[in-house]
């Protein structure tokens, strides 16, 4: 293990690449407008001179990825960008927004293919179940990213493709939205466009409130003899909004400016009552203690871009440079009163004031050339750099204005990180087989300052990273693909942080500076088959992770519980996916996908338990039947499977969810919506391991009735941008 200093393979490339336009500019030819890519082909029919297309496949695919749209979900679009997940093939969103991506919760997260602030770091479950899905069009889903993305993430890369201004013509267009829920959730918002022959400006923003009620039940037997039980009820009310605008202006025939400005903000309170109850071995009642108070939560992000992309002669010849600039700011101000019942004490108080800031900055380059024979290279550089400021204040006192610093419970971290990376890609026919061919180097290092107590570490990786990719044309309707890729899961600031930290009287948390980046090699092969408006994917795939970091619990006596990190010696998965999507009539359509997994843990060695294995399946199914021209009504179910985890195992869950669409005219959309009807999204957690044995629930207040109203103004329609779905390693569709 080394730190390392600097990057020059990725600065020098930067050089390259610029000496490139310069050459280019000087030698090629006067100006011309570049080659227009061709346009996707739809099914029409053409009667009278009206051609009537068929509406776009909810499922498209190309040689590294699947996308899904989401605008025909009638639950996205009056729900959450966690409700629009629920629906997508291969991805799992719990009861708080947590993602996973086929039992990895280890999962990057771009915004037309960018990171973003937002959806990263501790925030980004809250920001994923609250931020409105109305503004995202399809979500991209890449199991085995090539090596134009980072290798971060083990579980793979979820893209959120936003809705896009109308290229054809000019003028204004856009919609306003308006929904209300009986589950206590309100939103509404703006979608705003304006496009013509140079220039495209886009803006979107929406606002939300929530009133969500949690109720906790823990109940743990530690050392076979001191059992504890707390039961939690917690209140969340608050509201956010959130603020997009971008523009992008044509230069001249080759030369194109970009922008984006994205903010965020959110204001939950937290209004907790929990009660402790401790027995003894013979099941006898002996401590009775209880928490009240109340939590207020400010965050707020911002994150800018600004890019530019240089067209050279020839088609899918271009070069883009982008720079990124991220800050997330969260402030937590919090008082609880502590009481005694069993046995009979005097009231304490304990405060909190914690302030947390991320800083993100990154510089990228893009060169796409293509070569002899229909191939295509593809090469770029990135560099990254990530610092966080953890500032913790905690005080105690026997009264609120009795209360005082608290430095055993205090602490500061900060923690900065770099990342400097480059790659090359090479695609290229060969008769009915297409290969995508991939390499990537990143040297990463950070540094790692508990101020509180004057310890300092740092850690530094290097690696090679390569993917590759195969796509085999058996027919007009059929094909094979395989897969193979690398990749990483670096270990962040919490999970470094030694400094234990306080959550109640009962469970303390800490990182573990010792821990090792954990990486997965991950296979897939598929067989797909599209005709018409049917299609059909079968897909088998394994993955093997290294170093896996996981939660560990270790009991510290007396009923309290340390919940700290460790690496895994090795963690297995597989198993058999499928994703069906078939008109059954003229009006009905259904949409089928089915996961059976196969998951080993081996933590023996890390004292966490026997290792484990066993079987999951989770499914989803969706039907749309189109009452009238004017009437669609749509129900879908979601399962979730049970996983197990190092010491022990989730439960599994379902949710099953209603919707109805009316279109009033050509203006005005009405939709009423019913979300889970059974009240059944709750999450259970089995612990089993030796020591340590018990359960926990979590109840959430998810089910509701909820009306929207849409209105859309302007000429035009919101159309898909090819280059956000495909832009990348494998082109357009296959």
């Amino acid at each position: 293990m080394r730190v390392v200093k600097s990057v020059p393979a990725s600065v020098g490339f930067v050089g390259m690449l610029l000496a490139a336009s310069a050459v280019e500019a000087q030698t090629a030819p006067a100006p011309n407008p570049p080659a227009a890519k061709p346009a996707p082909k739809t099914e029409g029919t053409t009667v009278s001179g009206v051609t009537v297309k068929a509406d776009e496949p909810p499922v498209k695919t190309s040689i590294d990825r699947r996308s899904y749209s989401v605008s025909g979900d009638l639950q996205a679009t009056s729900g959450s960008i966690a409700d629009a997940l629920k629906r997508i093939p291969s991805v799992e969103v719990d009861i708080d927004g947590n993602v996973k991506l086929r039992g990895d919760s280890s999962v990057t997260i771009l915004i037309d293919g960018k990171p973003s602030g937002v959806m990263k770091g501790p925030g980004r479950a809250d920001a994923l179940s609250q931020l409105p899905a109305d503004q995202i069009d399809r979500v991209e889903v890449l199991t085995n990213p090539g090596a134009d993305f980072s290798p971060e993430g083990t579980g793979g890369v979820i893209n959120l493709v936003t809705k896009k201004a109308s290229r054809s013509g000019a003028g204004v267009s856009g919609s306003v939205r308006g929904n209300i829920n009986t589950s206590g959730r309100t939103n509404g918002g703006l979608n705003w466009a304006y496009n013509n022959r140079k220039l495209s400006l886009s803006a979107n923003a929406g606002f939300w409130t929530f009133d969500t009620r949690f109720d906790t039940v823990d109940d743990r037997t530690l050392g076979g003899a001191f059992r504890r039980r707390s039961v939690n009820t917690a209140t969340l009310t608050g509201a956010g909004g959130n603020l997009r605008l971008a523009a992008d202006y044509a230069l001249d025939a080759r030369n194109r400016i970009s922008g984006e400005l994205n903010v965020f903000a959110y204001g939950p309170s937290f209004e907790t009552r929990s009660r402790y109850e401790n027995y003894d071995v013979l099941g006898v009642l002996t401590g009775l203690t209880g928490r009240r108070g109340e939590s207020d939560n400010r965050s707020s992000s911002g994150d800018a871009s600004l890019s530019w992309r240089r067209e050279f002669t020839g088609q899918d010849h271009n070069l883009t440079l982008q720079l990124n600039r991220d800050r997330w700011v969260s402030d937590n101000d919090s008082l609880y009163r502590l009481f005694s019942v069993t046995p009979a004490g005097v009231d304490s108080f304990e405060g909190t004031d914690s302030h947390s800031v991320s800083d993100d900055l990154s510089l990228k380059g893009d060169y796409n050339r293509p070569m002899p024979g229909e191939s295509r290279l593809k090469a770029g550089f990135e560099l990254q750099r990530s610092k966080v400021d953890n500032d913790n204040v905690f005080s105690v006192g026997p009264s609120k204005p009795g209360l005082v610093f608290d430095p055993a419970r205090s602490h500061r971290l900060i923690f900065d990180e770099k990342v400097g990376s480059a790659y090359l890609t090479y695609e290229r026919p060969f008769g009915d087989l297409t290969l995508l061919a991939g390499l990537r180097y990143e040297t990463a290092s950070n540094d790692l300052d508990l101020v509180t107590t004057g310890l300092k570490t740092s850690h530094g990786y290097d690696r090679f990273y390569p993917s590759l990719h195969l796509d085999y044309r058996l027919s007009d309707t059929s094909r094979l693909k395989a897969s193979y890729s690398l990749r990483i899961m670096r270990p962040g600031a919490g999970d470094l942080d030694p400094f234990r930290t306080y959550s109640d009287a009962f469970n303390y948390r800490q990182g573990n500076p010792n821990l090792e980046p954990s990486e997965t090699r991950s296979w897939e092969a598929s067989y797909e088959y599209r005709k018409d408006r049917s299609y059909y994917l079968v897909t088998a795939f394994w993955r093997q992770t290294d170093n896996g970091i996981t939660d560990q619990l270790v009991d510290l006596g007396g009923g309290v519980l340390l919940t700290t990190k460790a690496n895994l010696a090795q963690n297995s998965s597989g198993g058999l996916e499928f994703v069906v999507n078939r008109a059954l009539t003229k009006t009905l359509s259904v949409n089928l996908t089915g996961t059976g997994f196969y998951n080993q843990i081996d933590a023996g060695a890390f004292s966490l338990g026997r290792d484990r294995s066993a079987w999951s399946v989770s499914g989803r199914a969706s039907f749309d039947w189109q009452a009238s021209p004017n009437d669609l009504v749509q129900v879908n179910a979601v399962a979730n499977g049970g996983w197990i985890t190092p010491q022990g195992r989730i439960e599994p869950t379902y949710q099953v969810n209603l919707g109805y669409r009316r279109k009033l005219n050509e203006r005005w959309f009405l939709t009423l919506t019913a979300t889970d009807i059974f009240d059944s999204m709750d999450g259970r957690t089995v612990l089993d391991a030796p020591g340590l044995t018990g359960f926990s629930t979590r109840d959430v207040s998810s089910r509701g009735v909820g009306i929207g109203l849409r209105y859309r103004f302007g000429a035009g329609k919101p159309q898909r941008d090819p280059a956000f779905d495909y832009g990348g390693g494998g082109g357009g569709p296959g």
